[in-house]
């Protein structure tokens, strides 16, 4: 689990006490068992305790270690746990169709964020963020003041991102992938074709943008 994880959860009241930092090895590449998460999850709630969260990593930052998102999406569907898939660091590599086999079970997850300013040249702190269901975070951050009214908001027009996330303003930067991933000189070939898998992309964005 990436260390900013553990910051968030703090801010959320999680004790570090509650964190469960699980043993790897060299043998299954450092990916998280999850034979592992599951036995920890049952002494846990032995113990009285809930479980409440599992960070799978596709890419760790120390060894671009790849978790094994099926079958630790089976452990966390058994106890009612929310589970995220952090691809900040290789996300932009399964943009490209054979690698997609890495992320098989990805339907079992609850949210996906990846960072395009790894691989595909954009501002440092632009990070794609998909949430499985919405509501459960607009629930939890959504806060309607009277001087935030406004007609595009409440008739659902637009989407209001100050519900989706803690700071009450965004930037807009909906179309900085598509921008440089259009742009294919000075790169190799592998990094290449994953900008045209961008380009390709671009299409498939302006469909389900509202």
């Amino acid at each position: 689990m990436h260390s900013t994880f553990q910051k968030v959860s703090k801010i959320v009241g999680i004790k570090p006490s509650n964190f469960r930092p699980l043993p790897t090895s060299d043998a299954t590449g450092f990916a998280l068992s999850p034979n592992v998460v599951h036995m920890a999850m049952k002494d846990d709630v032995a113990s009285g305790l809930v479980p409440t969260y599992l960070c799978a990593t596709m890419g760790t930052t120390g060894c671009c270690a790849v978790d094994p998102i099926e079958g630790l999406g089976l452990v966390a569907k058994e106890y009612g746990v929310w589970l995220h898939v952090d691809t900040a660091y290789a996300g932009s590599a399964y943009i490209r169709p054979k690698f997609r086999h890495y992320l098989d079970g990805v339907e079992l997850a609850n949210s996906v964020s990846f960072n395009p300013h790894e691989w595909v040249l954009t501002n440092m702190d632009y990070c794609c963020l998909w949430v499985k269901s919405p509501s459960s975070l607009q629930d939890s951050l959504s806060n309607n003041a009277e001087f935030l009214s406004n007609n595009a908001s409440e008739t659902k027009g637009v989407i209001d991102y100050k519900d989706w996330h803690v700071a009450l303003s965004r930037r807009f930067r909906a179309d900085q992938t598509p921008s440089a991933g259009c742009d294919c000189s000075n790169k190799t070939d592998e990094t290449t074709s994953i900008y045209r898998e961008l380009c390709k992309l671009r299409f498939v964005l302006n469909l389900y943008l509202p």
